[in-house]
């Protein structure tokens, strides 16, 4: 991800400088830099799933990789054309230094938060709304300290990120994950619509401005709109050659290891990859924070600069989602049918772990009371069956999964239809005053908890 932002960094940035000279050598990096990030989530939802796991693998780690590379490129460029100054060893210096600061402190705070998320974990001491918080509010610490010291605040929300999967930062009850799941979604929905909707308000205005400007300067629009097609065609031709010579080369090391390397068409994946490379929200938001004036003077080509990030935003949208349809009906299903098997497999080793800790359980905790055997022995029957349901679910016999699949079904039908009976005997309840109503909603938190595990929609 570093190597393939640098190299659209220089690549791309001659190219627009040369291709435009209205807009300024550093000014032209700048706009190169910000280009450089990919939008792995409008990718995953233009494929619908049907990406193969390495690649979806592969976008996703690049993504957060490269918006951290590329917004701490563009600063460092955007300095330059503030400045009018650019010096090549000074600069690359200073970007490792800001960078490694700025990953150590992020990484720090992350590994001090979760160590104290465990303590007051151990004392009972944490709920789901403290832990919601405290993420939401850990990149923004790790920003701000970053940035306060001098190093980057984007790279060390990245590796707060990071480090937080390592260090048991998952939250540990069932409504801690459906409140953070829950509030992550619509979060991620919310802001990524918003930065789409800052995109569809401002465009118009920059035609209007470039268009005016247009008669002024050297440039024409339908030079600008052959420009945005003209770098979007050399950002598709680098990813392009940039893939094809890691897979390549990775390949030919593995062989040399004497290392197993399975055949695979390596042009096609690298066009698919090509035209995955979707720009999109951290495009347009770092091309929006272009100052408008550099002391009592505009700054030099800010409209057309933001007139082509938004073209090649579009571009590259349709581009995906034209092409990656295309490339993917290419693609062998080998790898979607490998994928399906084995989480089949994960799925029916985990409910053998759940039935081994069942039987060791029942064997491990011995009563002496006849009643409480015979109920002990009753619900791990009827768990421990539930769980062998599922695992001949998940056989390759298709037979006795299908029937096993139907009897999940009514299963699962006729335990939401009890779970409706339960709540409309509470409301019954609550308003014959039998329970208050602090005790009626604990007993239906407690069956949508319970009606949500059963992975239904919503019921009355």
């Amino acid at each position: 991800a570093l190597v393939l932002v640098l190299i659209i960094l220089v690549v791309v940035g001659y190219f627009i400088h040369w291709l435009l000279p209205a807009i300024p050598l550093g000014a032209s990096f700048a706009l190169a830099a910000i280009l450089s990030p990919t939008d792995a989530l409008a990718v995953i939802a233009i494929a619908q799933g049907r990406l193969p796991r390495h690649m979806s693998h592969q976008l996703e780690g690049e993504a957060m990789m490269n918006d951290a590379t590329g917004l701490v490129s563009f600063k460092f460029a955007l300095a330059a054309a503030i400045t009018g100054s650019f010096s090549l060893v000074t600069v690359t210096g200073e970007f490792f230094v800001i960078a490694l600061g700025g990953l150590l402190i992020g990484a720090g705070l992350s590994w001090v938060v979760g160590k104290g998320k465990q303590w007051m974990t151990a004392r009972d001491l944490f709920d789901p709304s403290t832990y919601v918080v405290m993420i939401l509010l850990l990149p923004f610490a790790a920003f701000f300290l970053a940035e306060h010291a001098g190093m980057s605040g984007i790279l060390s929300a990245v590796a707060a990120g990071m480090v937080q999967s390592r260090i048991d930062m998952l939250p540990v009850k069932t409504s801690t994950r459906i409140l953070n799941r829950s509030i992550w979604e619509m979060l991620d929905f919310s802001f990524n619509g918003l930065v789409f909707l800052l995109l569809g308000l401002q465009f118009p205005r920059i035609v209007g401005r470039v268009w005016e400007a247009a008669g002024q300067q050297s440039y024409s629009m339908p030079m600008l709109i052959f420009s945005a097609l003209a770098i979007m065609a050399l950002l598709l031709l680098v990813r392009f050659a940039f893939v094809y010579a890691y897979h390549w080369s990775e390949a030919r090391v593995r062989r040399l290891l004497g290392k197993t390397v399975q055949p695979k068409p390596l042009r096609l994946f690298s066009a698919l990859s090509a035209v995955a490379g979707v720009r999109g929200a951290i495009t347009l938001a770092g091309v929006l924070s272009i100052p408008l004036m550099i002391g009592d003077t505009p700054f030099p080509g800010r409209d057309l600069m933001i007139f082509l990030a938004a073209a090649v935003i579009i571009l590259s949208l349709l581009v995906g989602a034209l092409g990656i349809p295309y490339f993917l009906k290419k693609l062998p299903n080998n790898d979607f049918e490998e994928h399906r098997e084995e989480l089949k497999k994960a799925r029916r080793i985990a409910a053998q772990a759940a039935v081994s800790w069942l039987e060791n359980w029942k064997q491990a905790n011995p009563v002496d009371d006849p009643d409480e055997v015979l109920l002990r022995s009753e619900v791990t029957a009827r768990v421990t069956e539930s769980y062998r349901h599922d695992i001949e679910a998940l056989m390759d016999h298709h037979d006795r999964a299908n029937q096993a699949r139907q009897t999940l079904a009514l299963e699962r039908d006729i335990r939401v239809q009890a779970i409706g009976v339960q709540r409309k005997e509470l409301y019954r309840m609550r308003k014959r005053h039998l329970i208050d109503e602090q005790m009626l909603q604990t007993l239906l938190r407690e069956l949508d908890y319970e009606e949500a595990a059963l992975g239904t929609g919503e019921t009355a």
